[in-house]
Parts: C-alpha cells; sequence; structure tokens
C-alpha cells in the first residue's frame, strides 16, 4: 500500500480512504510501529502520514502520553464513521471475491494444535458436507499467534484452546474439556479408574513446557495440592507428548481430546482440571457466513458431547 505521493491525488476528499485504513491500524494497534506491522509497510510512512492527515484536518488525532499513543476524543468519534465505512467495504470486497470464485466462498480458520486431531477435523467434515463449495484454508497456531493472524485478515476465525486475552479480540468460550493422563497400556497405572497426582510422583514424568499456557494451567494445579511433580523432558504441543509416550519414555498429562486417539491407555484424574475452548475473531469485524456456520457445528459437536458451555 504506497502511502506517499499524496499531492499527485486530484481527489477532493481530505480524509481518502487510504488514510482511513491506516487511521484504523493505529487504532486497532495502539501504536505507529504495531500500525506498520499489521499494513506491512515502514513505521516512518505510517508516522508520516498521520502526521499528513492530521495537517489536512487541523485537529490532533493522537497525542504521546507517558510515551503512550492515546486516541484524542476527536479520533475516537472518527473511528466509529471509519469502521462504518470500512465495514461496508469488506463486503464490496466479499462481494468482488466470490465473483471472480464462480460463487465459491472461501474461510480461512486457525486452531490449537491439541484441537487439530478430533475437534476440528469432525466439524470441517460435517461444514464441507453441508457447504460443498465452500474453500477453507485451515492452520494450527500458537494462542500467543492468533490475535495477530486475525487483525492482519491472515485468518477469519481462530478456535483456542484457552481464552485468548486481547483488547480487540472477542474470546467466546463454548465447549468445556479436560486434561486425562496417557501412558503406554501395559503401564502399572493403566488399570486405574482415575488418578490424583500426588499418585504421579514417583514415574518418569513428560510436562508442556511451562511457559506455554496449557505448561501454566498444570503448574498451578499441580502447586494448588503440592504435588511434586519434576518433568523429565517438557514438550510444546500434545502430539508430541503422545510420541515421547509411545516411545517409553514415561506417562504425560494431556488434553483428552488429543488423547483420545492416541492408543494410548487414559486416565482421567480425580481432581478434573478443565479448560474452555474459545472462538476468537475480531471486536470489529463480525465473523463471516462462512465462519458463523462453522461456529454452529461446533457448538452442536459440544452439544452431543455433553461439554458445550452455556450462557
Amino acid at each position: 500500500m504506497p502511502l506517499g505521493n499524496e499531492g499527485a491525488d486530484a481527489s477532493p476528499m481530505v480524509f481518502k480512504l487510504r488514510h482511513m485504513e491506516v487511521f484504523r491500524a493505529v487504532m486497532l494497534t495502539g501504536s505507529i510501529s504495531a500500525a506498520a506491522k499489521l499494513l506491512y509497510v515502514s513505521q516512518p510512512a505510517v508516522s508520516k502520514l498521520i502526521q499528513y492527515i492530521e495537517g489536512r484536518l487541523s485537529y490532533r488525532l493522537f497525542e504521546r502520553i507517558n510515551n503512550r499513543l492515546v486516541p484524542t476524543a476527536e479520533a475516537q468519534v472518527l473511528f466509529c464513521e471509519v469502521e462504518r465505512v470500512y465495514q461496508a467495504a469488506l463486503e464490496v470486497n466479499e462481494c468482488a471475491l466470490s465473483l471472480g470464485a464462480g460463487g465459491h466462498r472461501k474461510l480461512r480458520i486457525s486452531c490449537s494444535a491439541s484441537l487439530s486431531t478430533v475437534v476440528i477435523p469432525i466439524a470441517l467434515a460435517q461444514l464441507k458436507r453441508e457447504a460443498p463449495s465452500l474453500n477453507i484454508e485451515w492452520q494450527t497456531s500458537l494462542m500467543g499467534e492468533m490475535p495477530n493472524q486475525i487483525l492482519s485478515k491472515k485468518v477469519d476465525l481462530s478456535i483456542a484452546a484457552l481464552p485468548v486475552v486481547h483488547d480487540h479480540l472477542h474470546s467466546q468460550p463454548f465447549m468445556r474439556g479436560r486434561m486425562v493422563v496417557v501412558m503406554p497400556p501395559d503401564h502399572t497405572l493403566a488399570g486405574h479408574t482415575s488418578l490424583t497426582l500426588q499418585q504421579l510422583e514417583g514415574h518418569p514424568l513428560l510436562l508442556f513446557r511451562p511457559d506455554m499456557p496449557f505448561g501454566k494451567l498444570l503448574a498451578e494445579h499441580i502447586e494448588r495440592h503440592g504435588a511434586r511433580l519434576p518433568s523429565l523432558l517438557s514438550f510444546t504441543n500434545a502430539n508430541e507428548a503422545v510420541a515421547l509416550v509411545k516411545q517409553g519414555m514415561g506417562i504425560s498429562v494431556i488434553d483428552e481430546f488429543v488423547a483420545q486417539d492416541s492408543g494410548l491407555a487414559v486416565v482421567p484424574l480425580a481432581d478434573e482440571i478443565h479448560f474452555d475452548i474459545s472462538f476468537v475473531y475480531s471486536r470489529f469485524e463480525p465473523p463471516s457466513h462462512a465462519a458463523m456456520h462453522l461456529m454452529r457445528v461446533l457448538q452442536g459437536q459440544a452439544q452431543k458431547l455433553g461439554r458445550a458451555i452455556v450462557g
């Protein structure tokens, strides 16, 4: 998106569409540098254009307070109008793309790796049966990557195994899961109907990295129950844990969805550790019709499993 050569445009508009795009990016991200990354342009280009816009409008849009970029009252009012125009532009864009694709729509989604073996594939198969012409692009992502993917429009919807906290995103829980213990079928603990964290002490244990969301969740419960559970080896996602357990390295605590498809013995925890699976999407753009369709399918799947979060 070229940001220079303002004088070459003979349009009578003072606040042009490309100005709106840059202004909106700064409002969404809260900084010049983040807006530049969002728009794939240089930071000086964004800063220069914001200064140009303020000069043309003859009032300030942003103030720097304690090293933070704070929108003025005028900017807040203007942003509401820009959003209205932007949403209309998105509808025009969707129409233009659908015409070129012969009526075929596209849905781009990302999900946590722990949902990629059971939850999402089942939902996508049903979605494809119900909407055969829908083009779907699917990828797994770390939860920390999801905000940028959504705000930069690389994906339309994310499905996160844990809530994603971000000022500009909705995180809507719809399904509750639980953590379970997995081990080789011939393991001495495999015959138990449930296990406490204390019963895992003394066994070679493989746990999520403590800086990962599931790792933090487990660490909190382990500390709360006073268990001593050092990890022999730490991993990033549950599929890695399954592979390590199958190699005889030890036992692990992972989410039930990866566990049920692992071929390992699965034993529930006596003191259940729950996690809420959420839809994640922009606060500034309602989900597309295709995204809403997938959300309804996943909500139906949660109800069938008796895991739906109501309200």
